[in-house]
């Protein structure tokens, strides 16, 4: 009897331990193809905005009632970084590393980058994307907006990841399509025929993204999309409907803004401590030593600007309000993050190079009209960006440190913010720890995969409000000859035909002061870490 009930209690006991194997399987199973179990991904990337334009940053000017709410109801990354431009930008957040590794050490073609490897201008092989790596672990992958990341090889978003896509395949154009005579759409991988009745370049890609969402709502797989409209990038045009809905806002002028802008940041904490707003120097001629015809031009071109962004905020309000019509709203995590610093420089500092054989008509009545071209110019991009100093294709960090911000009903901390150093490279290891998909470095489909350089920030979305990279990380970037790098407090640059600035960001995230010839010693130190870095990645000057 006493072996009978020994046999019994062994039985027993495999059996346990085979329905608690068993009952894990199922749970993994669950993690990996259960829509419920795992999160939707809306991932935003806006085009060009200042660091407080969006309301929940200080844009007090500015009406962004959803990208607020959204904002406020969750984690505000006060201290994200991309990159100068949008093509390294971008091709940071979906490789998960150096814009170099991916391709993309340089946006612009230039003589001395020809030919060497890590300036090939468009995402490479050596790389795995994000889509590609969410598609193959039972992901749909969608893409509606710019994608600026396939140089002269012409490279769709369906052949790296994205299952539909509606792409914008240059960096930039008119948001209004009618002036443009051939395409410069594709969708799905082909050319895209564009409407004969212009359609604002925020609404077409707005509908495009619902109507993936329409084509699959049957579908039990859960999404990443990659929403990236490109307002308010240049050229600046006029929203249908949004004419009168800014108007009286900058009177005053870009000093002003900026002055009140700093205010308003201030109120809503997203600013470092110590903003002295008398110690900035602008760019910009003073407010009021322009013309009265100066003025004019200028105001009107921030009232478009500022509409672009009301306009944006209204479409995203739309596609919100799909994905809670369909109850996808509460498991859906939304990041949003801007690529780069607003774009300073003249008003009128002419078209890029695809779009330089159209004529344009820059007649003061005519501007913010689809046959029109013209930027925000300098004065205003220093005011959006401040307190920091620069502008989009500077290294400095009013060129690279941009407004972002998570929401999701998984955060355990909603209405908080984060002020520990984040970048581009860190989405794609947070998205696929969230999702419980392992990085497939050194393989994919037969070629050969590099390791990615960043760090998952999920721990911080859980409620880890300490920093995730550590102090003596150096986070080493270039693109186009000029080079960053930050280690802990400590952030080294060069800019273009310029010598090797050091400044320290916990005392001065402003970079009023360089270091570089008091502090000689830490300058060749981390000079050596940079150099070190740089023949690896092959990082030229």
């Amino acid at each position: 009897m006493c072996f009978v009930s020994t046999i019994v209690k062994l039985l027993g006991s495999i059996l346990i331990v085979i329905s608690l194997a068993t009952c894990n399987l199922d749970k993994s199973n669950k993690i990996q193809n259960n829509s419920i179990e795992r999160p939707n991904f809306l991932v935003i990337i806006t085009d060009d905005m200042g660091f407080t334009d969006i309301g929940a940053f200080g844009g007090y000017d500015m009406k962004t009632p959803n990208l607020d709410s959204l904002a406020l109801n969750g984690i505000r990354f006060t201290n994200f970084h991309g990159h100068l431009s949008c093509a390294p930008s971008r091709a940071m957040l979906i490789s998960g590393t150096g814009n170099h590794e991916a391709g993309l050490g340089t946006q612009r073609d230039i003589e001395r980058f020809r030919g060497e490897r890590n300036y090939e201008r468009h995402l490479v092989d050596r790389i795995a994307t994000l889509p590609e790596i969410l598609d193959k672990s039972g992901y749909r992958t969608y893409l509606a907006g710019k994608w600026g990341l396939s140089g002269t090889e012409l490279i769709d978003p369906t052949e790296r990841g994205f299952s539909k896509s509606f792409a914008l395949i240059p960096s930039g154009g008119g948001h209004f399509q009618s002036i443009f005579h051939e395409s410069r759409y594709t969708y799905n991988g082909k050319a895209f025929s564009e409407p004969k009745d212009p359609i604002y370049s925020t609404t077409l890609f707005t509908d495009q993204l619902i109507s993936f969402f329409k084509e699959d709502q049957k579908s039990k797989q859960p999404f990443f999309a990659l929403f990236a409209p490109t307002a308010p990038h240049w050229p600046l045009h006029m929203p249908p409907g949004m004419e009168y809905l800014t108007q009286d806002n900058y009177e005053e002028g870009y000093e002003i803004l900026r002055e009140k802008r700093l205010i308003s940041a201030t109120k809503f904490g997203v600013l470092p401590e110590g903003i002295k707003v008398n110690t900035y120097k602008s760019n910009a001629p003073p407010w009021d030593s322009l013309s009265a015809e100066e003025k004019a031009l200028q105001l009107k071109v921030i009232e478009i600007y500022a509409a672009m962004i009301s306009h944006l905020d209204q479409e995203i309000g739309r596609l919100l309000d799909y994905l809670k019509s369909i109850n996808e709203f509460e498991n859906t995590l939304i990041l949003l993050i801007n690529d780069n610093g607003a774009q300073g420089g003249p008003i009128f500092g002419g078209p890029p190079s695809y779009v330089k054989n159209r004529s344009f008509n820059n007649n003061p009545e005519n501007i913010g009209k689809g046959s029109s071209w013209a930027n925000m110019g300098q004065g205003w991009a220093d005011a959006v960006n401040a307190p920091f100093r620069g502008s989009k294709g500077t290294v400095y960090e009013g060129g690279v440190r941009v407004a972002a911000f998570a929401n999701w009903s998984e955060i355990k901390y909603p209405n908080s913010i984060y002020r520990h150093y984040l970048n581009n490279m860190d989405v794609l290891p947070s998205l696929l720890e969230l999702a419980g998909i392992n990085h497939p470095a050194p393989l994919l489909n037969g070629r050969d995969i590099l390791s990615i350089r960043g760090k998952s920030f999920a721990s911080v979305l859980r409620g880890n409000v300490s920093s995730i990279h550590s102090d003596d990380e150096a986070i080493i970037l270039s693109a186009s000859g000029k080079h960053f790098m930050q280690r802990g407090q400590w952030k080294l640059l060069k800019e273009l035909e310029g010598d090797w600035e050091l400044y320290d960001l916990n005392t001065d995230p402003f970079e009023s002061r360089n270091l570089a010839a008091l502090k000689p010693k830490l300058l060749n130190e981390l000079l050596n870490e940079f150099h070190l870095n740089a023949k690896i990645n092959n990082i030229l000057d």
